[in-house]
């Protein structure tokens, strides 16, 4: 006897709706990126001009916490209440948008890392509320196909973003980037209000959870990564290693990490991380590699440009070529490596031998060219090749979760998945901002890059270790 298979309500959506959330997603993503990316640029600009050059890293990876804690609790709202994922994405571009004004106005450093600290709610919201819109309005070779999509505009935005933020703030001013970025959120916003949703009968019908949200999870886990990521990043400055207030931010982190650890212990699948997720082998090692992913990428994307505005003493402009040359490959592969990915049911091969292996052997030579005097045409060459491995990480991120975890699983899954990468962020600059305040620009990026090298070496045995889901053939046979 054949059973009919319930169409997910998005899926239900007009195609004209469900491409009007997808491409508000991609103007998001790309805008994003210039304030991901440019900050590079932008943030010592913005130090040079109102103060705080030693302080600026702190608002590229201050958000990391606030983001991290909210990920899952927004994973399960998205999974308990999935009609309010529309909702949420513009709530989160409203926030953007009030704190790109603040930006622009800004007299000092820290109301630039500030507005850090709120930016970190659209990005969770996108990471979980986002992906699942387009998941869930697609089927699945679709889907793979969009989704390898949002890896290309991640590849669009990483390059266009440094060259325009960089022309931007050295001929007309730094603050108009922060007004830029405004404009392409608003557009997003636009875009999402015309597309798809869904009535809140709907949303139960697919909705997979129903126990409370771990307040005092989340609480603890973003108390945990602010106080090492606060630790590491003003070590050198305003609270350096071995002062009292620094060693209590350590002491702090530590403790909220044991009170983290029982209270998974303790409240099982409704703890802020899922113990269930543990159990799952692709779902940890999913979010192992979706964090050394950008812990590896940020020591160059970060630090790459202000290594050369200060040794290699060339402009904004100069240095910003050398990350767009980086996005160039992701503008083609990202949607081939997205169908390859929704195909085969799985991003292993690609995590192999594309982010894993790649990333290792690019990481090994910038250590080695990465020299004062160095020619700027041999960095971006550089750049250019390791591109492959960007693209394959961008496309791991936003399709593997969607395509490796089952459905009943798959927001909170996500959400724990992509967690990890607000993590990995986070931690990396907060790393290599120690180290290279303690040994200098020349020096000390050599010394993040071996740092970064470590993390390219445990993402690759990682993807070894994942394994072909099998819930999909299961799914098959039983809609027959």
């Amino acid at each position: 006897m054949e059973t009919t298979q319930l169409i997910n309500p998005y899926e239900s959506n007009p195609y004209k709706r469900k491409l009007s959330t997808a491409i508000g997603i991609y103007v998001i993503i790309f805008s994003g990126m210039f304030l991901g990316v440019g900050n590079s640029i932008f943030l010592p600009m913005a130090g040079a001009d109102i103060g705080g050059m030693e302080i600026y890293p702190l608002a590229q990876s201050i958000g990391g916490p606030v983001s991290v804690a909210l990920m899952p609790i927004f994973g399960y709202i998205s999974a308990r209440s999935p009609h309010v994922r529309r909702t949420g994405l513009v709530i989160g571009f409203l926030v953007v948008i009030a704190c790109m004004v603040v930006r622009a106005t800004a007299t000092n450093m820290w109301m630039i890392i500030f507005t850090a600290l709120f930016l970190g709610i659209e990005s969770a919201m996108r990471y979980t509320f986002g992906y699942a819109l387009i998941r869930e309005s697609f089927g699945q070779k679709q889907a793979g196909i969009y989704l390898g999509i949002v890896a290309a505009m991640f590849s669009a935005g990483s390059l266009a973003g440094p060259v325009i933020v960089a022309a931007v703030a050295q001929f007309l001013s730094w603050r108009f980037v922060p007004v830029l970025i405004a404009i392409g959120f608003a557009i997003g916003l636009l875009l999402v209000l015309a597309g798809v949703r869904i009535t809140k009968e709907e949303g139960k019908a697919i909705a997979t959870a129903t126990s409370k949200v771990d307040l005092f999870g989340a609480i603890s886990l973003a108390i945990c990564l602010a106080g090492l990521i606060l630790g590491l990043s003003l070590g050198n400055n305003y609270a350096r290693f071995g002062t009292p207030l620094n060693t209590a931010f350590f002491v702090i982190a530590a403790v909220m990490f044991i009170l983290l650890i029982l209270n998974v212990r303790k409240k099982g699948d409704a703890a802020v991380i899922p113990s269930s997720v543990f159990k799952n082998r692709n779902a940890v090692m999913l979010t192992v590699i979706n964090a050394m992913g950008p812990f590896t990428s940020m020591c160059m994307n970060f630090f790459l440009p202000a290594y050369i505005m200060t040794v290699l003493l060339l402009s904004p402009v100069e240095s910003s070529l050398t990350l767009a040359m980086y996005s160039v490959i992701g503008l083609f592969f990202g949607p081939i490596f997205g169908r390859w990915v929704a195909k085969s049911g799985t991003c292993k091969p690609l995590s192999i031998w594309f982010s894993g292996v790649w990333r290792i052997a690019i990481t090994i030579v910038l250590i080695i060219i990465l020299v004062p005097g160095q020619s700027i045409f041999a960095i971006g060459v550089v750049m250019f090749i390791a591109g492959f491995y960007g693209s394959a990480a961008g496309v791991i991120g936003s399709t593997g979760p969607q395509i490796m975890i089952e459905p009943q699983f798959r927001q909170q899954g996500n959400a724990f998945i992509q967690l990890g990468q607000n993590l990995g962020s986070a931690v990396g600059v907060a790393i290599y901002t120690a180290i290279i305040a303690a040994f200098g620009m020349t020096e000390g990026i050599t010394y993040a890059l071996m740092v970064s090298l470590g993390g390219a070496v445990l993402m690759t045995i990682c993807a070894i270790l994942m394994k072909k889901p099998t819930w999909q053939e299961e799914e098959a046979k039983e809609a027959k």
